[in-house]
């Protein structure tokens, strides 16, 4: 079936918006409240694509459960990876945060971005996925896909 192109416009959260406490991690400072939309989710729900928004404060990350594209539409943040340097990061820049991050997001200003992100696999669909390689990469002869 077809699908349509969906555009996801910054204005999906309206300015005046507060949210709700965060829970992206252990908040560490501040009163950081969040807004989440998501707007897409594909592949059987390990892709989700939306908008996300979060007022100043610093959270701690443990072990990012995604691997995340986003594009940062307004405000300012310093993300501080476990061991690592501060990198700071404003309106107009892309980033990748892989799975399993651990370290502080430290926001300075309202953060609003674009983002993407692919869940983690579960045990069952990785072990289908070596399966799948074991046999050659793909069903075997007579067998359908949906049978592993």
């Amino acid at each position: 079936m077809p699908q349509s192109v969906l555009r996801i416009d910054r204005d999906r959260i309206a300015d005046d918006e507060v949210g709700k406490p965060a829970v992206f991690g252990t908040i560490l400072s501040g009163d950081p409240r969040e807004i989440h939309r998501n707007l897409y989710d594909g592949d059987g729900g390990r892709f989700a694509s939306g908008l996300w928004q979060c007022t100043p404060g610093v959270v701690a990350m443990k072990d990012w459960p995604y691997d995340e594209f986003c594009i940062l539409l307004s405000g300012r943040v310093v993300i501080t990876p476990e061991g690592g340097l501060p990198q700071e990061y404003r309106a107009g820049d892309a980033l990748v945060l892989p799975m399993g991050f651990t370290g502080t997001w430290d926001i300075k200003e309202t953060v609003r971005k674009h983002y993407a992100v692919q869940k983690r696999q579960t045990a069952l669909v990785r072990l289908k996925a070596r399966l799948r390689g074991w046999l050659g990469g793909g069903a075997r002869k007579g067998v359908p896909e949906a049978a592993f």
